[in-house]
């Protein structure tokens, strides 16, 4: 009975070590609890944004005597990600990195908790650290280029944090080259390769550098079947991107032709695949004109992000009005990044008659 007891106590405590180990325990102090609106503030948010943008509330916690805790769990795989604890109102949020651990947040005022102080696991005080070196005021130009060198060097340093790629994007790309960036890029720890801030950064330096015959960036496709895929998982085909709008003329002209490449390269599918991607934030008015405009065939990829005209998507490849049609290669980089339907179908034509143009032609 007594070594029953033990293994039962023994299982017990596995368990919640294991509860520990994957849940984040955020436990805030508030000592001002006055909004900018001269309210209390009665509940905070946790908020989880995606690769797109949308923002999600994924726990809830009531602000009693100043004090609340939010406990999190996270997924098995789910990476390291910065999130936000909102209701503070519209701009006064609080970043932090939710992962396994204790995170202490003291907010002096609500009315100013975006800059509250965060400390308690890994991935936190460095990036509190950063930040620290980022407030710090220069008295000269000498110092304003001993800070710039000390970021970077930090960065560099913590090239395995997670928050490095983050930062990378978000404090060095706006002022740096794409080519000084990809360096940094170049010299992240191999195990963040497959971080969702790596991955973003990288998009961000292939876009900066997008011409004919580079590599594209990987861009999000939610699909109409509701899954999402990224170009990448298409590689080993050539990908004709065609960006568009459902209330755009020209748009509607640009995909009856594509219908007949379709025609053209539908025996060949595992060649070519047609990829369409409306620039639409109406998602039941895109799903409409897929039907109405008979582009539901089998093979023919339809993805929308609901973002319209500001689309990441969009963005990453620089579409400054639909449509616009992106011809890739198999390996990932741009054969072309602005043709005219018709030449698309004569290119493809070419390329299903073993004639690739395109490895001597450069825009």
């Amino acid at each position: 009975m007594l070594r029953k007891i033990i293994s039962t106590a023994a299982l017990i405590v596995a368990c919640i070590a294991v509860y520990a180990q994957s849940t984040c325990t955020i436990n805030g102090t508030i000592i001002d609890e006055k909004l900018s609106t001269g309210k209390k503030i009665k509940k905070v948010y946790l908020t989880r944004t995606n690769e797109l943008g949308q923002h999600t509330q994924v726990a809830t916690a009531k602000v009693k005597k100043g004090k609340y805790t939010i406990e999190y769990k996270l997924a098995a795989d789910e990476p390291v990600l910065m999130y936000e604890i909102t209701g503070f109102g519209e701009g006064n949020e609080i970043e932090l990195f939710v992962e396994p651990g204790e995170v202490s947040v003291t907010t002096a005022s609500a009315a100013q908790a975006s800059s509250s102080t965060i400390a308690g696991t890994p991935t936190n005080d460095l990036y509190s650290e950063y930040k620290a070196i980022l407030n710090r005021e220069p008295a000269d130009a000498k110092e304003a280029i001993k800070k710039e060198a000390m970021s970077i060097k930090f960065l560099i340093d913590h090239n395995a944090s997670p928050m490095t790629p983050l930062m990378v994007e978000r404090v060095l790309l706006p002022k740096f080259s794409a080519s000084y960036t990809d360096q940094m890029l170049k010299a992240m720890s191999v195990q963040l390769h497959k971080h969702p801030y790596y991955l973003s950064l990288r998009n961000k330096v292939l876009s900066s550098n997008l011409k004919v015959g580079n590599e594209v960036p990987d861009i999000t496709l939610p699909l109409e079947n509701g899954t999402t895929a990224h170009l990448a998982n298409y590689r080993g085909k050539y990908i004709l991107l065609n960006f568009w709008a459902t209330g755009c003329e020209k748009s509607g002209e640009m995909l009856a032709r594509m219908q007949e490449l379709y025609d053209v390269i539908k025996e060949k599918q595992e060649q070519f695949v047609i990829i369409s991607f409306a620039l639409e934030s109406d998602i039941a008015a895109w799903k409409e004109a897929i039907k109405s405009k008979n582009m539901s065939r089998e093979g023919w990829l339809h993805a929308c992000d609901g973002a319209g005209a500001v689309s990441q998507a969009a963005q990453l490849f620089k579409v400054e009005k639909a449509p616009k049609i992106v011809l890739i290669e198999p390996e990932g980089r741009a054969v072309s990044l602005d043709m005219e339907t018709d030449e698309v179908i004569m290119r493809v034509e070419q390329i299903l008659a073993g004639e690739l143009y395109y490895l001597d032609n450069q825009e």
